[in-house]
């Protein structure tokens, strides 16, 4: 018990020293349906990341995308400032992942977001961002159709394909 005490001070220690490297994100958002079935997405994500240098970051995040099923995706993001850090800075983004099915006739996929976007700054170290990026969802859903006599299941696979339009929060 003395060791897990010890190990979660040195952890909020070392956070504490670090804490200008870290940053968390939040985004809400939508999208433009490229693939059938449509199913317009609502998106939220939260996402944790380590600012490795001044403008390239890494972290992981997750959130949820509501298609027809509701999906969470867990994720690996790589962020990128295009220029240095002003008012307003360009960025690039991309999360990859795989999404994980709460209900129990789907099954998540691959999950892929690349963005690009601009973040207005907000005192130094908040910041407002807008972001459009590509959206690729993986879906595997059990369909079911019968009679009183036969009844037939399959596995439909999926590929949910968007425009994403975000706005979030950084801090």
């Amino acid at each position: 018990m003395k060791r897990i005490g010890l190990l979660c001070i040195a952890a909020v220690v070392c956070l504490t020293a670090h804490a200008q490297k870290f940053a968390v994100q939040t985004s809400v958002g939508t999208g433009i349906v490229l693939s059938v079935p449509s199913a317009t997405p609502v998106l939220w994500r939260v996402a944790g990341q380590y600012r490795v240098v001044e403008r390239l970051s890494v972290g992981a995040g997750t959130g949820l995308s509501c298609y027809e099923k509701t999906l969470i995706p867990v994720f690996a993001d790589v962020g990128f400032l295009l220029t240095k850090p002003h008012k307003f800075t360009p960025f690039l983004e991309c999360r990859v992942g795989y999404a994980f099915a709460p209900c129990h006739d789907a099954n998540g996929g691959f999950y892929l977001n690349p963005v690009i976007g601009v973040r207005y700054a907000v005192g130094h170290r908040h910041g407002i961002f807008v972001a459009i990026g590509y959206e690729s969802q993986g879906l595997e859903r059990l369909k079911t159709y019968g009679s009183h006599f036969l009844k037939v299941e399959f596995a439909e696979k999926l590929r949910h394909r968007s425009i994403a339009v975000e706005v979030g929060f950084g801090f």
